[in-house]
């Protein structure tokens, strides 16, 4: 993870800044700023209309009974191309308009998919939630991956549709 970081804050801004230091000196110096401003204005209104457009989806989801996971990745991954649009760059921009516009954030979805999903069964991606429910003290807690225990002793499980089965246990507080 740590080579990642290091890749992420100091190759990548210095890749962009010879970028736009290469490109500045072809088309101008004004030139470059109006297209780095042009990018960032398009990119967040795109960026709002697609998520206007998935949480829309997220909300039918939920209004339908069902749980809305692939609406939820689609959104993260608008939001981070939102971001990546609004920084300074020409590779950020790239990257971030492939995560808002739907035909390539879909073709991207397959992979970010395949990453959660194997994040999931590493037990890297951990679900910890708490809820409460009247006075009766109905409580929740769980901190674990939801493909331990696949075996039949009680944990939460993922079957072959993306369903998380899980148990949960009522206390009196």
């Amino acid at each position: 993870m740590f080579p990642g970081l290091v890749f992420l804050f100091t190759v990548v801004p210095a890749l962009e800044l010879y970028l736009l230091f290469t490109i500045g000196s072809e088309i101008g110096a004004l030139n470059t700023i109006m297209i780095i401003i042009l990018t960032g204005v398009v990119g967040a209104s795109l960026a709002r209309s697609q998520g206007f457009s998935i949480l829309m989806k997220i909300q039918n989801e939920f209004n339908q009974g069902g749980i809305p996971g692939k609406e939820i990745i689609h959104g993260l991954m608008v939001f981070a191309g939102g971001l990546l649009l609004l920084t300074p760059g020409f590779m950020t921009d790239i990257l971030g308009f492939c995560l808002v516009f739907p035909g390539t954030r879909h073709i991207l979805f397959v992979f970010v998919h395949k990453l959660v999903m194997n994040a999931l069964k590493n037990g890297n991606i951990r679900f910890n939630s708490f809820g409460s429910q009247s006075a009766k003290g109905f409580y929740y807690s769980s901190t674990h991956s939801p493909f331990e225990n696949k075996q039949g002793s009680g944990g939460p499980v993922i079957d072959e549709n993306g369903v998380i089965e899980a148990e949960f246990k009522k206390e009196d507080l």
